[in-house]
């Protein structure tokens, strides 16, 4: 198990999440901030008097577009989501391998590996007008995917937030001829999200909820804390994130750390990956934590909560599931 692939699919995806290994550290009692190299720009068309367009990317950088941008690559499975979404999906002429949905991408090549290295020769013969490259994806792979001729835009960041996520719908909208879709497909998240907050703004009790991405160490689980956009879903499901004070979007924390913290509930972003309540359980340390001696340990689906794209509206009907059942 790797355990920077859940944080991958979340940034970018992306995770998000785009395969890095996640940095040994020992825990501490604030958790070390997790070192980006790409700011949280959002990103914005302008014209420009060398191209018919560019884009400021996520990462800061300006990029000149094409004209007519008819064939791209995606590097990331949020963003390959809201290509589809946004009925742009024929245009798709390679993807990652983890992008699985919808399930029409399974008719699409796929030019990364498990390790995330790329087939640059692919990529070259594939000539798309435009790759978009995910804000954790390598700087070397954006390097060489440009010596090739071929425009790379950043979408999404480490720091993403539910808004960020709605302002790559927009970019990615306009960069493919989809404005007005993309627009109608913002309002539409929002008008959805608003209702299932609402339906949560008056319960009568919050839980304390530890999020648990990825526990390949037990002793050194990492969680969400600020600048997540699942921190954001936690909340708005009527939740307390249990380490939301901490300044890093993807804390690694001690088990010293998730005892003292008192969680009610402890939600497993990384049962798609073989961690069970039961598992949790019989953990050296975990027996004293509320959630488990409740038994109110619960696995919830990855896919729609670590993935910064369209379906994140679905990740928060997930949420509201498991911490208020009693809401219809």
């Amino acid at each position: 198990m790797k355990s920077m692939l859940r944080i991958v699919l979340l940034s970018v995806g992306l995770l998000i999440s785009s395969c890095a290994t996640a940095p040994a550290q020992a825990p501490t009692a604030t958790p070390a901030p997790v070192a980006t190299t790409a700011p949280t720009v959002a990103p914005t068309v302008v014209p420009t008097a060398a191209a018919p367009a560019s884009v400021t990317d996520s990462a800061g950088r300006v990029v000149p577009i094409p004209a007519n941008v008819t064939k791209i690559i995606s590097l990331a499975p949020s963003t390959t989501e809201i290509i589809f979404a946004l009925g742009k999906g024929s245009q798709l002429v390679a993807i990652d391998m983890y992008s699985d949905y919808p399930p029409e991408v399974s008719k699409i090549a796929k030019i990364s590996n498990p390790d995330m290295t790329y087939n640059y020769e692919q990529i070259a013969v594939l000539a798309p007008d435009m790759v978009f490259a995910a804000g954790i994806t390598n700087p070397d792979v954006i390097t060489a995917i440009e010596k090739l001729k071929i425009p790379v835009v950043v979408i999404g960041s480490v720091n993403t937030t539910v808004e960020s996520i709605k302002s790559d719908i927009q970019v990615v909208g306009t960069l493919l001829g989809a404005s007005p879709e993309a627009l109608a497909l913002n309002d539409k998240l929002q008008s959805d999200w608003d209702g299932l907050v609402a339906k949560v703004a008056n319960v009568s009790a919050k839980p304390r909820v530890f999020w648990e991405l990825d526990a390949t160490d037990p002793s050194k689980p990492y969680t969400i804390g600020a600048g997540s956009f699942v921190n954001d879903l936690l909340i708005a499901a009527g939740g307390v994130n249990v380490f939301g004070d901490v300044k890093n979007p993807y804390p690694q924390v001690s088990v010293e750390q998730v005892v003292a913290a008192s969680p009610d509930i402890i939600i497993l972003a990384d049962s798609l990956y073989g961690v069970s309540p039961d598992m949790v359980a019989k953990r050296a340390g975990w027996s004293d934590i509320p959630a488990v001696k409740s038994q109110a340990v619960m696995p919830i689906d990855d896919n729609l909560v670590s993935r910064p794209g369209p379906r994140f509206v679905e990740g928060l009907k997930s949420v509201i599931a498991i911490l208020h059942p009693e809401v219809k």
